[in-house]
C-alpha cells in the first residue's frame, strides 16, 4: 500500500510539474507577443516624434493627397493620438472604427466595421500587426484608399 501511495504521489508531482511548465510557457509566449507589440508601437511613435521635430504634420500628408475627410480604424492609443493631432485642422476625422464600438472618445463617433460606413476620402489603419486583414475587410465595405499609419509616417 505504501508503494502505491508513493507512486501516486510521484506521478501527481510529475503531472503538476508538467502543468506548471506548460502554464509558464504560455505566459512567456504571451509576454513575447506583447513585447513585440510594444516595440512596434514604440518604433511608430518614435517616427512620429521625428516627423514633428522636423516641423511636419500628418495633416500635410492628407492635404497633399486631397484626403480632407478620413476615418480612423483602431481607436487605441495611436488612433486617439491621430484624431487629436488632426483636431482643429483642415482634415476632418469623420468617425472612428473599432471592434469595441463602446469605446468612449468624446470628439468623434465610434462605429463597428459591421455598421454602415459613411463615405470618406480615406481610412487610416492604426492597428500595427493586421493591416492586410483589416484592409481586405474594409475594401468590401467602403470604396476609398485604406492607408497604414506606418506608411504615412514613412512617406512624410
Amino acid at each position: 500500500m505504501k508503494k502505491q501511495t508513493r507512486w501516486l504521489s510521484v506521478m501527481g508531482g510529475i503531472i503538476l510539474g508538467c502543468f506548471i511548465i506548460n502554464w509558464q510557457q504560455r505566459c512567456i509566449e504571451q509576454w513575447k507577443v506583447q513585447a513585440n507589440k510594444n516595440r512596434g508601437m514604440f518604433m511608430l511613435m518614435n517616427q512620429w516624434v521625428n516627423v514633428k521635430q522636423d516641423g511636419k504634420s500628418l495633416k500635410d500628408y492628407f492635404l497633399k493627397n486631397n484626403y480632407k475627410k478620413i476615418a480612423v480604424y483602431g481607436m487605441g492609443d495611436i488612433g486617439k493620438r491621430l484624431a487629436k493631432e488632426l483636431k482643429n485642422s483642415d482634415v476632418e476625422v469623420v468617425y472612428g472604427i473599432d471592434q469595441n464600438k463602446d469605446i468612449r472618445y468624446s470628439d468623434i463617433q465610434i462605429v463597428s466595421v459591421s455598421d454602415h460606413l459613411a463615405n470618406v476620402d480615406a481610412v487610416v489603419v492604426t492597428v500595427l500587426d493586421k493591416f492586410y486583414e483589416i484592409s481586405d475587410v474594409l475594401a468590401k465595405k467602403i470604396h476609398c484608399p485604406v492607408l497604414a499609419i506606418e506608411d504615412i509616417l514613412n512617406e512624410i
